[in-house]
């Protein structure tokens, strides 16, 4: 897995492969080390154990940065401490925790792990977790997604789970060592929960592979405890929200190294899940003129009609046609187009799988506020990702929610490439293209299917008008009473 990273001035290498190298060899150390019958504990200035495993795989991990990036500062847990005078008006640096969950070494149960991350503008972008013990790799950067690799293994590229919604399980991590009073009262507000102890980065790990869905730290922590597993996390889609300001956190923004209370989660909606368990200060205000008195004014009942596809599947062609067509027939819509978006709403996102995500959330914000306007809402946006259709759909009520498919094979997209994205993307030019070098997970049952190949654009919408109509949407002699 070779993927770019810029870092320093004017400068762009294919890091991640060379920062795992180094991360696996300093895990070699820490693991010899634990293996060996005795192991010496000597006690920090601030009460905290320190091993020769800390030092040697302090050691490995500066000898290795500086090779490969020797202008960029790093800042280690094990390193000579950097005054805040030093440390404020660093714009890049690499933030290291040579053993991350020594308590857990000296207790040989094998949760300690070695993190690497590089932090630009207050922000971890690329994060190196590896549990020597284990032999388990985690990475991830925002531009080129999160993975993990098992016993040296394919890296898979993992992502964050569905959101749990109303009594369903809340799968929740917490320390081994620090679950306070704190932390037992806010888990038990959520209704059905389970909680696992683990030990390490291993816990923001675990929830961006989607075998948890929250981990609430309101303990201390320090800033090269979380970075590198942060950067994975929201490489895959998740979430790290500082709790007091419900801002992302963030690094190197004051002289105290100690992070405030977080709460890492799978997605942000989970956050605002909750903030409405926690929280008694906003409250939903129900207005006079609702949903039922619009779609009833206007005659017609609102939906969400969500096309979904490769790109050049015929997506925007599609839902473009089809809105004429429904206001030929007096519908009042309203199509959100996914180059379109990207030029406001949306201007300040890329194209990693987290800028993706949060693309399509605020799509679904504004599409769900428009179904309470009672439009008919068209949609056209590649979302490769099942989690984030279905956080769409489970935004309005059931029926609300019409996935159109664009079933297009991928060998007529290319075909169809007017602004040759394929051939830059199959090249190289072009990272994270959909189909190509990011996945596209392929709805499993949506509601509407179609293949537009072999198809004219009036035949595909005189389809999606005959299976509106099958499911209440439209009448094609008159509009259909909400």
């Amino acid at each position: 897995m070779c993927l770019t990273v810029e870092v320093g001035k004017n400068m762009s290498m294919n890091l991640v492969d060379k920062v795992i190298k180094i991360a696996n060899a300093a895990g070699a150390a820490v693991l010899k080390i634990y293996q060996e019958e005795v192991c010496l504990v000597e006690t920090k200035s601030d009460s905290s154990p320190l091993t020769a495993a800390d030092t040697s795989s302090h050691n490995i991990i500066v000898s290795g940065l500086l090779e490969l990036t020797p202008d960029i500062p790093i800042v280690s847990e094990e390193g000579a401490a950097l005054s805040w005078a030093q440390r404020r008006n660093l714009s890049e640096y690499w933030l290291v925790d040579p053993l991350d969950g020594t308590k857990e070494f000296i207790a040989r149960n094998g949760e300690f792990t070695v993190n690497i991350a590089y932090i630009k503008d207050n922000r971890s972008i690329l994060g190196v977790v590896y549990a020597p013990v284990k032999n388990v790799l985690y990475f991830g950067s925002e531009e080129g997604g999160a993975f993990k690799s098992v016993n040296g293994a394919t890296p898979i590229r993992i992502h964050v789970s569905d959101i749990p919604q109303d009594h369903e399980l809340w799968r929740i991590v917490g320390s081994r060592s620090h679950r306070n009073d704190e932390f037992q009262s806010f888990v038990k507000k959520f209704p059905l929960f389970e909680v696992a102890a683990v030990g390490s980065s291993l816990k923001m790990c675990l929830v961006a592979e989607g075998v948890a869905d929250l981990y609430p730290r309101l303990s201390p922590t320090s800033e090269w405890d979380t970075a590198a597993s942060q950067a994975i996390l929201e490489s895959a889609g998740g979430s790290v929200i500082n709790k007091d300001t419900m801002r992302p956190l963030k690094y190197n923004t004051k002289e105290s190294m100690l992070n405030p209370k977080f709460i890492a989660c799978a997605g942000k909606a989970a956050i605002w899940a909750n903030e409405k368990i926690t929280s008694e200060d906003i409250v939903w205000h129900d207005m006079p003129v609702d949903k039922q008195s619009r779609a009833k004014e206007m005659k017609q009942k609102p939906v969400i009609i969500w096309f979904t596809g490769l790109s050049g599947s015929g997506k925007s062609t599609s839902a473009s046609a089809l809105e004429q067509k429904l206001v030929a027939l007096g519908y009042k819509t309203y199509l959100l187009d996914g180059d379109n978006v990207r030029h406001g709403l949306c201007s300040d996102l890329g194209f990693s799988d987290r800028d993706r995500s949060e693309n399509i959330r605020r799509v679904g914000e504004v599409a769900s506020l428009m179904i309470d306007a009672g439009l008919i809402v068209l949609a056209s946006f590649i979302s490769p990702f099942k989690r984030e259709r279905n956080i769409v759909r489970r935004m309005v009520n059931v029926g609300e929610f019409i996935e159109v498919h664009i079933n297009t094979p991928i060998a007529t997209c290319e075909n169809r490439d007017a602004k040759g994205l394929y051939k830059k993307a199959r090249s190289g030019q072009l990272k994270n293209f959909t189909g190509i070098d990011s996945p596209y997970e392929i709805p499993e049952s949506p509601e509407i299917s179609i293949d537009t190949s072999s198809m004219t654009v009036d035949q595909v919408t005189d389809y999606l008008i005959s299976r509106l109509s099958d499911k209440g949407v439209v009448q094609v002699f008159g509009c259909t009473s909400a």
